[in-house]
């Protein structure tokens, strides 16, 4: 009990020490007055209060400043605070960033980090330059370095605005491993400091990444002001990576790809600028520039619902300037977030890059009043989860003071005014309206300049940007014929625009109107667009010269029947679709219609165009068309029951004219008028066809049976009683006939029904009748069957058998196994090995296993037979 007295006592008086400042002297690696030296002291005054590091070493210049390491140095415990700022500079001595005062370097060949915080709490670290702490290439994730390494710690500040840290030349700047199980870190805020440049903010000192967060919970990387921004510029990795992050993360106001005058750009062709991971984080991503990078910004695997909001991605804080990013926003495997927001100043600016927005297998991903501008794509959907859609909406009017067009039914459409580069992308949010139920929406207000719409869908999905469109899927180019100017192109669709001409190779105004017709032979192109701005070209489209060209491929001739006028020719086009005059075999012109119509039997043909071009087609026949109705298929559904419950359907014909039908039964009363008819008793049928001249024939005679009845087959059928005798079953009963499927009714001598199955199971013992139905409602049934003289079999055998080929006791004898063909029959040795196993006990045990006889012994059997009997076991002997 004393021990336990004083362990408290030493545990209170260690976390109530009074706190402490230590000053470094020295910036040798180890000894008096040496940063391992003040955290060791540190570490031993108890973590009731804060200790503060502070620095006074002699010198001046930046390599009597610098503590060049030889070995880690010892982890940081709770509640210290390392304040670098606090080293005296002589007024002489120009450092490359005044507010950063001490140099940390790994000098030695193994690797380590600068500082390391495990299992910390309430660490601050201000004024230090980190560099060369470099990770093994072949090592594991868990044994990566950094200038600052953080394991399971919480509340900790590194930097602030006038106390900025520097981390260049290291694998990582700050670094907390991906280690499972996982251990959070948690509210860390970093601010203001340097990663991947110079002390100065200007020359290029990539680490591989700058910050390395894995499990990060609830911080903050920046912050509200921009002195508290992160410069992170020039690393070869990541600038910024945080994995499995959870709950809520800010990244607000930090500088990436750029340097410190915010006019110079730093290419890191394969780096990411800010890596976002975290199923179930809420990172709010804003007022951040993001420059040079091959994606500026990746969200991936997050669902708590992000916002990027208020960033620059691809341009500097003008916006004019041109710093892309391959992909500015690469949105990855999320299933919401949005893009901007309510007002503009929530909006991004996303310009310069080669792809604004990839959204890939991600929805709904939200964006609202953003400013895309000058990107190559603004915005690219890629392997969207099936079965969504992104659609377009659709500008179909623009007027100096109108717009309207066309969306999803209740959706929301922002309409933008374009930018200069001629990339249809909106760069000036101009207004959100909501289409109608219809999905028809229109804005009323003052239009000067080019527009595009932008809709977001009621999932919140939002589509990229409608641009002027030409659709010439269903485009018509007929020919110019005989070297006139009758040619044309015709069917054309366009979207989205205010201006639109047709030219001919010359550059010649040729049309203002989609359909262009009256036009020579030779090359055409249409062009389209809103005000010089986002102006879009077609392909080039050949109008042909031609003759007249006559096409029989699709003719058609129908004789006339009964010697009516009833014959036609049509289906004959022409070039252009001109004009045809008929004629006869006398040389009367009959008819100027496209197709002859009503003609008596004789030949015809026809003539198209005028003078030199003067086309004569063939001679065409119209015969008597005496023709017959010819039948292929049919198919008969036979009577049932009695009942009209017969059908005759025609499935199969060939007829070249068109006909009406009658159907005849045997007394020759009409029963119905169509190629199908129904309802029919067992007889014969017979079905006339008619011509439209009356012209008549015998299509067919047709017999239609009645279907047998279903008889209940009882030659298998079994009886059995259940073990407490109570209950009785059957099977084996079946079913003779073919117009299954039956349906099953055993009532009891009340009429209740007792089973609707075929062979019943476990019904009470007494008197039922079967009755059943086909599919044509037609029922069959028994006298009533009486189960009250069942009686229950059970098994009977010996303990033990002689199997010496005396034809006495040679077999196990079991009695009664006939009740039970489902039963398992199995007898295992001493050992527990199976020898012998039947099902229903076809064939008896003879005491032989695998062709040899078994010695004499104990056996043991076990008899499943499959009922609510359950299982019997016990011992058989075998003697010989």
């Amino acid at each position: 009990m004393k021990k336990i007295f004083l362990f408290f006592c030493l545990v209170y008086f260690i976390n109530n020490l009074k706190a402490a400042v230590f000053t470094v002297t020295s910036n040798a690696n180890a000894g008096s007055g040496t940063l391992r030296e003040a955290i060791n002291l540190a570490n031993g005054n108890g973590v009731g209060q804060t200790d503060y590091i502070y620095f006074s070493i002699q010198g001046n210049s930046v390599n009597d400043f610098t503590i060049a390491l030889e070995s880690e140095l010892p982890i940081l415990t709770s509640n210290i605070t390392i304040d670098a700022t606090t080293q005296p500079i002589a007024p002489s001595l120009i450092l490359p960033n005044p507010n950063i005062r001490i140099y940390l370097t790994r000098v030695v060949t193994p690797y380590f980090s600068g500082l390391r915080l495990d299992n910390a709490k309430n660490i601050e670290i201000y004024g230090l330059s980190f560099s060369n702490f470099k990770s093994d290439p072949l090592g594991t994730v868990d044994e990566k370095k950094a200038g600052i390494f953080l394991l399971n710690t919480a509340d900790v500040i590194i930097g602030a605005p006038g106390k900025p840290n520097c981390f260049n030349n290291n694998y990582a700047g700050i670094l907390s491993p991906y280690i499972i199980p996982r251990t959070d870190v948690v509210n860390i805020k970093i601010s203001s400091n340097i990663l991947g440049m110079g002390e100065n903010g200007l020359n290029a000192q990539p680490n591989e990444t700058g910050i390395d967060l894995s499990f990060l919970k609830n911080s903050v990387i920046g912050g509200d002001t921009p002195e508290e921004g992160n410069l992170i510029t020039s690393n070869t990795v990541k600038g910024l990576a945080l994995a499995a992050a959870d709950g809520n993360i800010k990244i607000t106001n930090n500088l990436i790809g750029l340097d410190r005058t915010l006019i110079k750009a730093i290419p890191s062709s394969s780096a990411i600028g800010i890596y976002v991971n975290g199923q179930v984080s809420i990172p709010v991503i804003s007022k951040n520039i993001i420059c040079a990078q091959k994606i500026g910004l990746e969200i991936d695997f997050v669902n708590g619902g992000f916002l990027v909001a208020g960033n620059k991605i691809g341009t500097g804080p003008l916006g004019t300037e041109n710093f892309g990013n391959e992909t500015g926003i690469h949105i990855n495997f999320c299933n919401k977030g949005t893009i901007g927001g309510n007002s503009t100043t929530d909006g991004n600016s996303i310009a310069y890059n080669k792809t604004g927005v990839l959204i890939e297998i991600a929805y709904p991903i939200s964006m609202y009043k953003n400013s895309f501008y000058c990107n190559g794509e603004a915005i690219t959907f890629k392997n969207l989860p099936d079965p969504t859609k992104i659609v377009k909406a659709r500008i179909t009017t623009i007027t100096p003071n109108k717009l309207s067009g066309t969306y999803l039914p209740n959706a929301t459409v922002e309409l933008f005014y374009t930018g200069t580069c001629l990339d249809c992308q909106g760069k000036t949010w101009l207004g959100t309206v909501v289409a109608n139920a219809n999905g028809v929406w229109s804005y009323d207000g003052a239009v000067t300049g080019p527009v595009t719409s932008m809709g977001t869908n009621l999932d919140g999905a939002t589509s990229s940007f409608s641009k002027p469109d030409i659709d010439d899927a269903f485009r018509r180019v007929l020919p110019s014929i005989c070297g006139q100017a009758n040619g044309s192109i015709t069917l054309m669709r366009a979207y989205d625009y205010t201006s639109l001409a047709w030219y001919n190779t010359n550059g010649d105004l040729v049309g203002t109107d989609l359909t262009l017709t009256n036009i020579p032979a030779g090359n055409y192109y249409l062009k389209v667009g809103q005000n010089g701005g986002c102006d879009i070209v077609s392909a080039t489209y050949n109008v042909p010269t031609s003759a007249i060209i006559i096409n029989e491929t699709a003719k058609k001739i129908v004789d006339a029947n009964c010697t009516s006028s009833n014959g036609s020719i049509k289906g004959i086009t022409v070039s252009n679709n001109m004009s045809k005059t008929w004629y006869n075999a006398a040389g009367q012109i009959v008819s100027a219609g496209n197709d002859l119509l009503d003609m008596p039997i004789g030949t015809y043909y026809f003539t198209v165009g005028t003078g030199s071009c003067l086309v004569k087609s063939a001679t065409y026949a119209i015969q008597n068309g005496a023709t017959t109705y010819e039948l292929r298929d049919f198919v008969i559904t036979e009577s049932s029951c009695g009942q009209p419950t017969g059908s005759i359907k025609v499935t199969g014909y060939s007829a070249t004219t068109d006909y009406t039908f009658k159907w005849f039964d045997g007394n020759d009363n009409v029963v119905g008028t169509s190629l199908a008819i129904n309802n029919l008793y067992k007889g014969s049928y017979k079905l006339m066809a008619y011509n439209i001249n009356t012209c008549s024939n015998l299509v067919g005679e047709f017999i239609v049976p009645e279907a047998k009845m279903p008889v209940i087959n009882f030659d298998s059928m079994q009886k059995f009683l259940s073990c407490d005798g109570k209950l009785v079953s059957t099977t084996g009963l079946s079913i003779d006939g073919s117009t299954n499927p039956y349906t099953f009714k055993w009532t009891d001598e009340d009429g209740n029904v007792v089973s609707d199955q075929l062979n019943f199971k476990g019904i009470a013992i007494g008197k039922y009748q079967l009755m059943v139905t086909d599919k044509y409602g037609c029922i069959s049934g028994t006298a009533p069957i009486d189960f009250t003289l069942i009686k229950n079999t059970s098994l009977s055998f010996a303990n033990s058998i002689t199997p010496n080929g005396d034809g006495i006791n040679d077999f196990w004898d079991i009695k009664g196994f006939q009740s039970y063909p489902d039963g398992d029959f199995s007898i295992y040795s001493r050992d527990g090995n199976r020898i012998f196993y039947s099902r229903g006990y076809s064939k008896a045990f003879d005491g032989m296993y695998n062709g040899k006889s078994l010695p004499t012994g104990v056996y043991y059997y076990i008899i499943d037979l499959k009922t609510d009997c359950g299982k019997m076991s016990g011992s058989l002997t075998i003697l010989r």
